[in-house]
């Protein structure tokens, strides 16, 4: 019981010590809207803001899907961390101890092995930097870069380094450091088959993968010869995931931020040479198509994506995969798309930083770039409108949800191919048939928590001033809010009030389970009812008297209820003790 007190205690602390808007801030861009800041939500796609962030009650609200929380739901949901996770990056974060003993064994153990995982990572990352930098064997590595015209500031940014053709380079260098096993978690190194391991990497060139705190959570290699692949990342492992990780998003944050733009790219190389011409608001996917949960933590940086890519068909081929993405999340992105002969990094050694900016500045919208492609490809004639139809259809089904969105794009893209709307839905939803009969129906509308107007001014009131609560109850509150919603909230308030006294708002949500109750309370702690703090006590004597007045009515009504029980049963002494309390009451009223 103590120990779970303590961690209460912990977690509060931490929350006091946090600022809810810059940790938010670090992946949402946000805006001053009155006391709160707004931005767009991470957790959905929407382009007009309805993230809401209370730096006063430490709380956020999507008033658009209902997500909300404290700094705690933040990185668990942003970061798909559990609690243990968040708990123990929240008490790093703001220097608040955190014993171990207050959390399971279970947790005490993932969490072990994930600073393992970091610190291996982070160890093997130093190890392969200093060799490139010192080693003979790394000469090889070191004329490469050279002649790429990698220069040294940014071989030191990105911790460039170099695994040399060795088996276990890495295995007898972070020897009595690590355990065979941790390094093979971190996927460092192979196990064999019948025994024993070897280095995962191997006469390549070292890309140290960051996560968006900066922790080395893998690793990109490039072959420095002709064997393949060509380029190996790391596998998943328990912090690292290709799918929501950028190359660069770290060290290039602040450059993003600042041009409100992201470059996305799609080689390591092409990052560096940008990166190194000045050219830093760029990131790079590890290997893997983009995808959402990519563009989701982007959103959080820029407010415009322009893709480049190289001029070969696979880089369009990418480019135009990438299209459903970008309408679903509703991140605008422009494409620039550079001579078949050339990528990025390419152009930017033989043409200069200037050239590769002409190319960006005249990048056309994706949809726009997208059609023309398509009729480039395809003509304009019956068969070739036909496939290009069929070429859009994975795109509409991808804003299938955004009406507005969705009936837009059909009008432009009838308009620009000369063909009727219903000609872009498929069979089944034109006009008339069964299909879009019943989907014109209406739908009903997601569940809403009612509570009777004056309980839920009442608990509107208390939520926002909940230090009252006691108060409250001595004059019959609990006789008044009777909504089975109404009565859960109070019982929840009334348990923090017991075991800490006075709570504050933000208290509120703790320990309080993911679900429609939760996120109706993060929505009237992010947006409360506006009270100028002189007229608060004005309005706490307000609904104290009106309590006590409501109560007593209520009391009353009962009496009467048993007062003609008492008349009916003929119980004459009985009537008379009900009445005199009945004229108590009326006193007490008119008083």
């Amino acid at each position: 019981m103590a120990a779970h007190s303590f961690q209460e205690d912990t977690t509060s602390l931490i929350k006091e010590s946090a600022d809810i808007v810059q940790l938010i801030g670090e992946h949402v861009i946000l805006r001053k809207n009155g006391s709160n800041f707004k931005g767009l939500c991470p957790f959905h796609p929407e382009k007009t803001p309805s993230f809401m962030v209370n730096p006063q009650r430490q709380s956020y609200h999507c008033f658009g899907c209902n997500e909300g929380g404290d700094v705690f739901s933040f990185l668990m949901k942003y970061h798909g961390m559990s609690f243990p996770e968040a708990l123990k990056e929240l008490a790093r974060r703001y220097q608040i101890p955190l014993p171990e003993s207050n959390l399971s064994q279970q947790d005490r153990e993932r969490l072990q092995k994930i600073d393992h995982l970091h610190t291996a990572n982070a160890l093997a990352a130093e190890i392969y930097h200093e060799l490139l930098l010192t080693d003979p064997r790394a000469q090889a590595a070191r004329d490469y870069l050279a002649k790429r015209k990698t220069p040294a500031e940014i071989i030191a940014k990105f911790s460039l380094g170099f695994a040399p053709e060795s088996w276990d380079f890495l295995l007898r260098a972070m020897a009595g450091k690590f355990s065979p096993e941790i390094i093979a978690e971190a996927g460092l190194v192979v196990q064999k088959e019948k025994g024993g391991y070897y280095d995962r990497f191997r006469n390549r060139i070292l890309f140290p993968i960051r996560s968006v705190n900066g922790k080395v959570i893998g690793f990109g290699g490039r072959i420095l010869d002709d064997g393949q692949p060509k380029y190996l990342n790391s596998p998943e492992t328990l912090i690292f995931d290709k799918s929501r990780t950028l190359f660069g998003l770290y060290e290039n944050r602040e450059a993003i931020r600042k041009e409100k733009r992201c470059i996305i790219v799609e080689g390591n190389f092409d990052l560096l040479s940008l990166t190194a011409h000045g050219i830093a608001n760029v990131v790079a996917p590890l290997g893997t198509a983009l995808t959402n949960a990519h563009l989701r933590t982007i959103k959080g940086y820029a407010e415009e994506v322009v893709l480049l890519f190289d001029g070969d068909q696979a880089g369009i081929k990418a480019a135009i995969r990438a299209v459903p993405l970008f309408l679903a999340e509703q991140i605008a992105a422009r494409i620039a798309i550079l001579p078949a002969d050339h990528d990025p990094d390419s152009l930017i050694r033989e043409q200069g930083g200037e050239k590769l900016l002409e190319y960006i500045t005249a990048a056309r919208p994706l949809p726009e770039y997208l059609v023309q492609e398509l009729v480039e490809r395809y003509g304009l004639s019956l068969e070739g409108k036909t496939r290009i139809v069929a070429e859009l259809q994975p795109i509409l089904a991808a804003i299938k949800n955004q009406k507005s969105q969705h009936s837009l794009f059909i009008s432009h893209f009838s308009q620009k191919l000369g063909i009727p709307p219903a000609s872009f839905l498929p069979d089944d939803h034109r006009p008339g048939s069964q299909r879009q009969a019943r989907e014109s129906q209406p739908t009903a509308a997601p569940q809403e928590i009612k509570i009777p107007r004056k309980q839920k001014q009442l608990l509107e009131f208390l939520l926002g001033y909940p230090e009252y609560i006691a108060d409250f109850l001595s004059v019959g509150l609990e006789e008044i809010i009777l909504d089975p919603v109404g009565i859960e909230i109070l019982d929840h308030m009334k348990k923090l009030a017991g075991e800490k006294g006075p709570i504050k708002p933000e208290q509120i949500l703790e320990f309080m389970p993911a679900g429609p109750l939760r996120s109706y309370i993060t929505g009237l702690l992010v947006d409360p009812p506006s009270i100028e703090a002189e007229t608060v006590q004005p309005q706490v004597n307000e609904w104290l008297a009106w309590l006590r007045k409501e109560s007593l009515k209520r009391k009353k009504e009962k009496l009467n209820v048993q007062i003609n029980e008492a008349q009916q049963a003929q119980n004459e002494i009985l009537c008379k003790q009900l009445t005199e309390q009945i004229k108590n009451i009326d006193h007490a009223m008119a008083s």
